[in-house]
């Protein structure tokens, strides 16, 4: 929830930002939200019981470089599939950052150290 939050608000600033380009790629915030709402609903769609069935994967783009956020996901979903819808939203992202002049606090997101289970959802552990 709490990524829901900060993706959901990171779009609506950067809308006010919008570029007056047509074209240049399919980083539009609709195609980066729905490809969002596709990797959560992933990420979720498995009950944590198990903390050793599930690890993490950096995600999205910061203007100035480096992961937006990190994702828990669960080894059980099409790993390979979750992985490269990921990638293709991270360098989205990217790509609409650079089109679009955004700007972030340039602060670097730390990395998580693991995963655990907590009322049969993931939870990043820092």
């Amino acid at each position: 929830m709490k990524n829901a939050l900060l993706f959901s608000a990171f779009f609506l600033l950067m809308s006010c930002n919008l570029s007056t380009e047509e074209g240049g790629g399919d980083a539009s915030p609709i195609t980066l939200d729905q490809l969002w709402t596709e990797i959560n609903q992933l990420a979720t769609s498995q009950t944590c019981t198990n903390a050793s069935d599930w690890t993490f994967t950096p995600v999205g783009s910061k203007p100035c470089g480096g992961p937006l956020s990190y994702i828990a996901y669960s080894r059980k979903i099409d790993e390979k599939r979750f992985l490269e819808l990921v990638n293709n939203y991270t360098a989205l992202q990217a790509d609409y950052n650079k089109r679009n002049g955004a700007v972030s606090d340039c602060a670097l997101v730390a990395r998580p150290s693991g995963v655990i289970c907590e009322n049969s959802k993931a939870v990043l552990v820092y």
